[in-house]
This record gives structure tokens, sequence and C-alpha cells, in this order.
């Protein structure tokens, strides 16, 4: 790509540069925001970057039904400059009140001409001034649930009802709010409230633990969590990726806790050596899933996800809670969970694993009293502890979804080998 002209604001510039990738499959918008690049940029422009990256990538499937009437050739014929430049200029016209629209056009038109596509210039400022005359009608017609995948959308009205899949779909537009379950803040991490909640619930459904397992811990927050909940306890941190585990060290290091260790370790298969010879009285299997729960703050992954997506996964989720629970002492506890809002990651997953034969002494245990505990213990507020207890539960399950709680949406189940 050739140099964008001075005459384009470093944030537009930044923002096309990190689409281009995400469209591109060479990166998360997550990890592009976080680059030294990003941050050399000044607070306003860094801000104006996260805000046009993460709304075009959460609007860009209703952004492109707007689009493809004004358009003669296909998507798939454009050139990708062409169509980024289309895509932010519109969210800008039609999405961000704040942005004087002369910028938000001039400045993709030039995008596009400093970026291969000089040809089609006059196509972007064409359709960007149709765009800007009809902006009024065509704001109405920007529904949440369009910027969402019509079959993802069917599968949460199956499993959840109408009304709930269309808050999901209200939420996924929007930034996380603001933690807000909490007494206080964790000092030990930043994640959402969904996240702190799986670490918190796992560190009280055990009292007084020698050994803690986290299956799949970078990028480590839980790992803390767990880590400050328990600091008598030798806490074994493992994960598949030794470049996610090595940054996961330097974050243990710098919060100075010297009773966890990280080890590289693929727990689809058993394990019998190293960390593994003895067992655990606590294990968090918090495992890799599709992060349907997520999609507010990982936006691309409406893009990419395919419906035979969840099989692939549960297949390995299968495998990860098989060996841990494998790993479980006489008397120990295990949460399972996920980030995903798919029954066949989540209670599929569960029933699967606690049928197969070698499994069988275990028990599944109801969740619901472990908010009670942290509201004892000051962690959860009282009010949250309640709302949890009434809205959060399905079964003797953890459900928390988007657009009715104020986090991520995660699933969490507890299990027990008896004494």
């Amino acid at each position: 790509m050739t140099e964008t002209p001075a005459r384009i604001s470093a944030a537009r510039t930044a923002a096309f540069t990190i689409l281009h990738r995400v469209a591109s499959g060479k990166g998360h918008s997550d990890d592009l925001l976080h680059t030294m690049a990003v941050n050399a940029l000044s607070s306003e422009d860094r801000n104006l970057t996260t805000t046009l990256v993460l709304g075009t990538l959460r609007w860009q499937l209703a952004i492109d039904s707007i689009l493809r009437p004004y358009l003669q050739r296909p998507f798939q014929e454009m050139p990708a400059p062409v169509l980024l430049a289309l895509r932010l200029g519109t969210f800008q016209l039609l999405l961000l009140d704040r942005i004087p629209d002369h910028a938000a056009l001039n400045e993709s038109v030039e995008l596009a001409r400093a970026n291969g596509a000089p040809h089609a210039a006059g196509m972007v400022n064409a359709v960007l001034r149709r765009v800007q005359r009809e902006g009024d009608a065509l704001k109405k017609n920007l529904d949440p649930e369009a910027a969402h995948p019509q079959w993802l959308l069917d599968r949460w009205k199956h499993t959840y009802g109408n009304r709930t899949a269309h808050s999901i779909a209200e939420a996924d537009q929007h930034e996380p709010n603001i933690p807000s379950l909490f007494n206080a803040p964790e000092n030990a991490q930043q994640m959402d409230d969904g996240s702190r909640l799986i670490a918190e619930l796992t560190a009280a459904s055990s009292s007084g633990p020698k050994r803690i397992l986290d299956c799949c811990a970078a990028p480590g927050g839980k790992t803390l969590v767990l880590a400050a909940r328990h600091p008598d306890a030798k806490i074994v941190a493992a994960d598949l990726s030794p470049r996610r585990l090595s940054a996961m060290q330097r974050r243990v290091e710098r919060a100075g806790l010297p009773n966890i260790e990280t080890v590289v370790a693929d727990l689809t298969a058993q394990q019998r050596s190293g960390p593994f010879t003895q067992p655990f009285q606590l294990i968090l299997c918090d495992v890799p899933c599709s992060g349907t729960g997520t999609l507010a703050r990982n936006p691309e992954i409406r893009h990419t996800i395919r419906p035979e997506e969840f099989a692939r996964q549960a297949e390995r989720q299968r495998a990860i809670l098989s060996t841990a629970l494998s790993l479980l002492a006489p008397g120990g506890r295990l949460i399972y969970s996920t980030c995903s809002l798919e029954p066949e990651e989540n209670e599929d997953v569960v029933r699967s694993v606690l049928g197969q034969p070698q499994h069988a002494a275990l028990k599944q245990l109801d969740i619901a009293p472990l908010f009670a505990r942290l509201a004892k213990e000051n962690i959860l507020s009282a009010e949250s502890a309640t709302n949890l207890r009434d809205t959060a539960l399905r079964g003797t399950t953890l459900r928390t979804l988007p657009g009715t709680h104020a986090t991520d949406g995660f699933f969490a189940a507890l299990i027990e080998r008896p004494a």
C-alpha cells in the first residue's frame, strides 16, 4: 500500500490500515489497536481510531446492505481499499454525529486514491455523497439485527427467544459497559466483568486448595485473580501458545506473584508428567471457544464464524474438559466455562463428558450458592448477587447475556469429584 497523503488524519490512516489487516486475515482488531504505532498517536487520535475500527466492524453487514444497491459491481469484484473506504466513510456519515460530513467524505475518497485505487476515487465520492444526501432515511434502517449474520440470529432466537436475541444484537453494537458487578476494582487484572466473574466463582468454589490449575490461562487475568484469592496455593497456569504464555509470564512477574508456574501444555491430550503428576484441588477450565458472547468487544468474529465452527470447537472443548477432570483430586472442584452463547459449546459439552464412563463418579453442582459466598466476602455487592441469582441461572449453570447483563456472554458449570 502506498504512502497516505498528509491531508488524511492520523486516526483515519491508522483505522484504514487496521481494517485492511483485519480484512486480510493478518490480525485481530484488539491486538492491532494496541500496537506501538497506535499507542504513539495522541489520546484524541487513539480514541477516534478505536471508534472507527470497532464501529465499522460492528456495523459492516448493515453498511454493506446500504451500499449494495448503489454499486454496479459485486463486492467480491471490488478492490479491498475501495470497499474499506466506502465502509469507513458510510459509518462516519451515518453513525458519528460529531464527525463533519466533509471530513468523512473527502478523507475516505483520498484513502481509496492513496491506497492503489485512484481510478475509483470518483465512484467513492459519488456513492458517499448519495449516502450523505439520503442519510436521514438510511439511519432509520440501521437495525442491530442487520449487523449480524441471519443464521446466527436465528440460532439465538431458537435458544433464547426473539426478545432476548434482539437485546443481544443491540448490545453487540455498543462499547461494553463499565464494570458494575463488583464492590471494588481488582488491581491485578483488566477484564470484562463477566470474565472476572468466572475467576471469582472459581476462587470461591474451594476453601484452601493446595494446588490450582488454570487450563487455558493466557493472557492471565483470571490466573491473577485466583492467585490473589488463594495466595498460599501453588498455581499451575497452562497454555498451548508459547508466545501468549511468554507475555503472560511477564505479566505475572510484574504482579510479583511467586506462587504461579507457567507451563506450555496441550490439554487436549492426557498429561502425566511435570506439574501434572499430582492432582489439583481446584481447576479452572476456561476453554477456547467461538466467542459469540463477545461480539461487542471482538466484532470481526461475526464476519468469519461459520455454523460448522461449533462442532469443531466442541470436539476440542470435550478433550480439554476430559483431561482436566482426570487431574481433579478427590473432593476437588472444577469450573468449566466459555464466552460462547452456543449450547453445543456449553451444556452439551458438559453433558457429553460427564456421560463418559471414566467420569461417572463426578457430580455437577448448583453454581447459585457461590453468588451468596462472593457477597458475604464483599466481592460482589448484595444487589449484584441477587440479580445474578434471579437472572443468570439456567438450571444449575451460569449464563450471562449481553443486553441482559452488563457483561460479555459467559457460561459456567461447577463439577465436583466426590471425596
